[in-house]
């Protein structure tokens, strides 16, 4: 009977868990346009002055502009275009 208990325990907080991180990620606003544009130009900046190889470019300004999304509280993009 214990161990049913700690089941039915568990099961419930990994289904709370997975709804709040769910309704979380559901909740982030979409940032403005011209944000996005402002972010994408500053990590332009950045990959030209890293040096990066022309291969690894498109990858780089989508993950930096998604962190910078992020930590501004906005809903990631998919892509830049």
């Amino acid at each position: 009977m214990q161990h049913s208990r700690l089941a039915r325990t568990t099961l419930a907080a990994m289904l709370i868990s997975g709804t709040a991180i769910s309704f979380s990620a559901a909740a982030l606003p979409q940032a403005p346009v011209n944000d996005v544009v402002s972010l994408k130009e500053a990590c332009q900046q950045i990959a030209l002055e890293d040096q990066l190889p022309e291969s690894e470019v498109d990858a780089f300004l989508l993950d930096c502009v998604n962190d910078q999304l992020t930590e501004m509280g906005y809903e990631r993009v998919a892509s830049l275009d």
